[in-house]
Formats: structure tokens, sequence, C-alpha cells
């Protein structure tokens, strides 16, 4: 060490932020250390990207999809509705042909 390093002035703000940091990184890697150690020790599953199921996996013709499909729909449009009465737009759609 040289003297350059022995004269920290204490009160200096980015000393103290720095030192904050530092502490909370530490902190931070042993409640990881703990958890991954607990985690170890009660045999948690670990969670697998098969266990997410692929487009390939998904039933179009099933009710439960449709009405999920259908709801998302409704959001979606209901949200644009919203954002073109927020900007006063009056354009019409391609949804709606008619207008």
């Amino acid at each position: 060490m040289n003297d350059e390093d022995m004269n920290l002035d204490p009160s200096d703000p980015n000393l103290n932020a720095a030192a904050a940091k530092i502490q909370a990184s530490f902190r931070g890697h042993k409640v990881r250390k703990e958890l991954k150690k607990t985690a170890d020790e009660i045999d948690l599953p670990t969670p697998k990207e098969e266990s997410f199921p692929t487009p390939e996996d998904v039933d179009l013709n099933d009710p439960d999809v449709q009405k999920a499909a259908t709801t998302i729909q409704a959001s979606f449009r209901g949200y644009m509705v919203r954002k073109q009465v927020k900007d006063g737009s009056n354009s019409p759609t391609s949804d709606n042909p008619g207008s």
C-alpha cells in the first residue's frame, strides 16, 4: 500500500457510495449463497424449458385456448379504442371497414 491509499476522507460522499455498493453486493452474494445451500438441502426441483408448451403443442381448436385468444383480442381492441379517443383520432381502422 502506498501513502495515497491511506489518505482517504471518510466524509467523501463518493467514497461512502462506493462502500455502500460494495457492502450491498457482498450481502446479496451471501444471501444468494445461503438460498442455494437451502435449496440444495431440501432438493427443490429446478424449472426446465420443456415445462413450457411450444407453439406446436398448443391445440388451436381447444375451447379454452379460443376463449383466451378472444379475451386478449378484446382487451387489445379496447386499448386501441381508448388510445384513439385519448388522441382525438376518429379515423376508421382496418377492423371496421364499414366506418
